[in-house]
């Protein structure tokens, strides 16, 4: 029989593009879990989370108004004791999970977690009110300090004398220390947010040097596991739990990552886009209250005068009339 060499060929190419569709479709999955929210905040049951809804969940639970909610996991119960900080921990994991207690979703990474601090950057940034600290922190890049506060997590599987795990265990220390750092630099005690992203970078490198089943990289998961239950608890009590906390696990390619970072800062946001509302200073709520209640203790005062006027009764009420004797003086 006759093999047709074109058939062939284009079944090769099919594939092909069939092996690189579900690569990439793999390396844009990953999942974010909630793990500390204060209880006005409820996220309960939903479907995938876009990374692109991302920004809109966090401005939702810091009290700003989305211009749309397409996912439907988060529920404000009450307007009051809102968060005053966002924290999220960005986790490179490879394909690893660190699914920690707390509410986890899947998430759809559309676009890097990079862009989505941007975005609110840009957007929150233009319709706060108050002062925004704004704070992203790339891990890694405390290494090379080598004085990290926390001790480094002591491992009978990971080695600090091999590399990529001596790499990991430093980071883990570092964690800590950034996000002691971060919360060092607060504005909420002058009444401002927070909004701080944290980037981890080096799980990835284990599991693509041992594998993901491998001893290693189950040790490397509950390190990490302990270390960000750590985090949520030195943010709990710098933010007194108005705070919330969640921890992003991405598996995007690391090319598509930096070619988002580089088209970000080479083209600046046009804000006009946004369709945004009047930029105020922080001192217009103030001002409009007090403008407000003088305007309306001022109208009531008139009102209250005017009708005591019209219904007073001259001879009674009046202290002219009180004064005056009324007898009538005799001529001599």
């Amino acid at each position: 029989f006759r093999i047709d060499s074109a058939s062939v060929k284009m079944e090769v190419q099919a594939v092909r593009w069939l092996s690189l569709f579900s690569l990439l479709y793999t390396a844009q999955c990953g999942e974010v879990t909630v793990a500390h929210s204060p209880s006005n905040l409820r996220f309960g049951s939903a479907g995938v989370l876009r990374a692109t809804h991302l920004d809109d969940v966090l401005a939702a639970s810091l009290g700003y108004t989305p211009e749309s909610a397409p996912w439907k996991g988060l529920t404000i119960t009450s307007p009051f004791n809102l968060p005053i900080a966002a924290v999220v921990v960005e986790v490179h994991g490879g394909g690893a999970s660190v699914r920690q207690e707390g509410s986890t979703y899947s998430l759809k990474e559309d676009t890097t977690l990079d862009d989505v601090f941007q975005r609110m950057k840009a957007v929150m940034g233009y319709r706060a009110q108050r002062e925004t600290l704004f704070k992203r922190i790339i891990v890694d890049d405390y290494l090379g300090e080598d004085t990290f506060h926390g001790s480094i997590p002591s491992s009978e599987v990971l080695s600090l004398n091999d590399e990529p795990d001596s790499t990991f265990l430093r980071e883990m220390a570092a964690l800590v220390d950034a996000a002691e750092k971060a919360g060092e630099m607060t504005t909420t005690n002058h009444g401002g947010q927070d909004i701080i992203f944290l980037q981890v970078n080096s799980l990835a490198p284990l599991v693509k040097t041992y594998g993901l089943e491998s001893p290693k990289v189950k040790e490397a998961e509950k390190i990490l596991r302990k270390q960000l239950v750590q985090v949520t608890d030195m943010m709990r009590h710098i933010y007194n739990d108005r705070v919330l906390v969640a921890t992003a696990t991405v598996e995007q390619l690391e090319e598509l990552s930096r070619a988002s970072r580089s088209i970000l800062q080479s083209e600046d946001l046009n804000l006009e886009d946004y369709n945004l509302a009047t930029q105020y200073t922080s001192d217009y709520p103030a001002i409009f209250n007090i403008v407000l209640w003088l305007s309306i203790i001022l109208l009531l005062a008139v009102l209250a005068t005017s009708i005591a006027m019209a219904t007073m009764d001259p001879g009674r009420d009046s202290i002219i009339y009180r004064m005056t004797n009324p007898r009538m003086k005799k001529d001599n």
